[in-house]
């Protein structure tokens, strides 16, 4: 770098290679984290226990670093050996995870105040509420075999589908719950799909096309009931006698 006339002198900066290995060893677990949070089919409950699985792993490698045990963190756990114990500074690194771990709190505030909701849907025969009008419902859900053997089998998120109406308060706190977005995953996949739907190949679609095409594009679980739709269909036979 320096016969390129480039300054070098930052990478001979201990204190800074410190800090770039650090940051890539957190980077790394950030990239596992929005990997995880990426894709369909992610109830917001679930995606909420990754993000504060997250948090409590901040807090935990506070103290490894204070001891010296650097285990989870790979390419920094090299770094006492090759710097002088001046640089590297313990109790800076070990306050340096104090700042994602308060960023995140602010960020994701408004999920800490659903985790009740998050409980009562993941948890729905086991939990228990003070919601007087909950309680009955609950009490009733949880005295129907049926019904348990039901939620075992296809889990909290489908069993809406499979509540009955003599439940609403369940059913409208389960429908409200699981409509609340999580990420933008949903939102930025339909803008892709308009992005190559709508091309110059493509110059006299109508909005109700467009709407239809965005429809099926985005709803790559539905599985259309054929049996149902022919069923609807009138059958037309010609004779082919009377045609001659």
């Amino acid at each position: 770098m320096d016969s390129k006339g480039n300054e070098s002198e930052v990478l001979l900066d201990e204190k800074w290679k410190c800090e770039l290995v650090f940051l890539v060893d957190i980077t790394a677990y950030l990239n596992v984290l929005d990997i995880h949070l990426q894709g369909r089919d992610h109830m917001i409950c679930d995606m909420y226990d990754a993000v504060k699985a997250f948090q409590v792993n901040l807090r935990l490698w506070k103290t490894p670093i204070h001891q010296l045990n650097l285990f989870h963190f790979p390419c920094f756990q090299v770094i006492p050996s090759e710097v002088s114990a001046m640089v590297f500074l313990k109790q800076h690194f070990a306050d340096q995870l104090s700042v994602p771990h308060t960023e995140f709190a602010q960020c994701f505030s408004d999920f800490e105040a659903q985790k009740n909701n998050f409980e009562l849907l993941r948890n729905l025969f086991a939990i228990s509420v003070k919601t007087v009008q909950i309680q009955m419902e609950l009490i009733e859900l949880k005295c129907n075999g049926t019904l348990k053997a039901k939620y075992n089998s296809v889990g909290p998120a489908q069993f809406t589908c499979f509540t009955p109406e003599a439940l609403p308060q369940l059913h409208f706190h389960a429908a409200q719950t699981l409509s609340l977005f999580g990420s933008t995953y949903l939102c930025k996949q339909l803008f892709s799909v308009t992005k190559m739907k709508k091309t110059s190949h493509r110059s006299r679609p109508t909005d109700e096309h467009l709407q239809s095409i965005l429809r099926v594009s985005t709803t790559q679980n539905f599985v259309p009931n054929c049996n149902e739709l022919i069923a609807k269909k009138r059958c037309q036979v010609y004779n082919s006698d009377k045609i001659a």
